[in-house]
């Protein structure tokens, strides 16, 4: 007989949100874990409780594991010969569980947007890093703004979103670029072959994460890296990636394709 369960509020929802957009459809996702449309909908609605068999099925295709802790309660197989044939919100709250799931939930919030974050990044990572980007941008200072109306973080960029601009070279901002598995958001991005990352950290700790990332990046890209030249001994260790100054920088960004 099948064990039903009560699971945390929203993360039924999510679970199947995500086997959704794994499969492509609903219609795939029923083919695939043979679990009818109509059922599969409920789920994702939180009109039905899930059975165990189901929930089993569904992790396995997404290849998680479900954590003990998001589940509440498990129910009989007789549950649904409960005197007055109460429904789940009813048991719980006959039982004195109701405010109890309720308290579970918010605490529980912190794991459940981690195991989210794990899973999203595992099958939809692009999708997944730019929309946590996009959030981190609106929060983020964008002070100044290039000739071409481009908002940027601080005067450096702007600097040199202004020479590409005034020189006819394309470039995008911090958009989205993949190495292997790792992701970026390079400052400028040219022509699909170049990256220009521009800072003004005062400090060695932003030349060694630099290293790391142009270690990465240069497998695909030429990349250049603008300083301001009073900062030069900070950043000695990307010497052949060093460009120290808009001035110096006009030259080099000459080289690159026009529009």
């Amino acid at each position: 007989m099948l064990t039903y369960l009560i699971i945390k509020k929203g993360k039924l929802r999510e679970i199947l949100s995500i086997a959704f957009h794994k499969a492509g459809n609903i219609r795939k996702l029923e083919k695939i874990t043979g679990i009818p449309r109509a059922t599969l909908s409920a789920y994702h609605t939180e009109n039905r409780l899930i059975n165990l068999k189901n929930l089993e099925k569904i992790v396995k295709y997404l290849a998680i594991k479900f954590p003990d802790k998001e589940i509440v309660k498990r129910l009989p197989p007789n549950w649904k010969q409960v005197k007055g044939g109460k429904n789940s919100g009813a048991i719980r709250k006959r039982e004195g569980t109701f405010e109890k799931q309720m308290l579970l939930c918010r605490k529980g919030s912190s794991r459940y947007m981690k195991l989210w974050h794990i899973t999203m990044k595992k099958l939809s990572p692009e999708k997944y890093y730019s929309s946590q980007f996009e959030k981190f941008k609106k929060i983020g200072l964008y002070k100044f703004e290039t000739i071409g109306k481009i908002k940027v973080r601080n005067v450096l960029e702007k600097e040199i979103g202004d020479i590409l601009e005034k020189i006819r070279v394309d470039y995008k901002y911090e958009t989205l670029v993949r190495v292997g598995k790792k992701v970026f958001f390079p400052d400028f991005f040219i022509g699909g072959k170049v990256i220009v990352e521009c800072t003004m950290w005062r400090g060695f700790d932003k030349a060694i994460k630099l290293k790391e990332k142009i270690k990465y990046l240069e497998k695909k890209y030429k990349v250049y890296v603008v300083i301001p030249k009073t900062l030069n001994r900070y950043y000695k260790i990307l010497n052949r990636n060093l460009v120290l100054g808009p001035d110096e920088f006009v030259p080099v960004a000459q080289t690159f394709p026009k529009l």
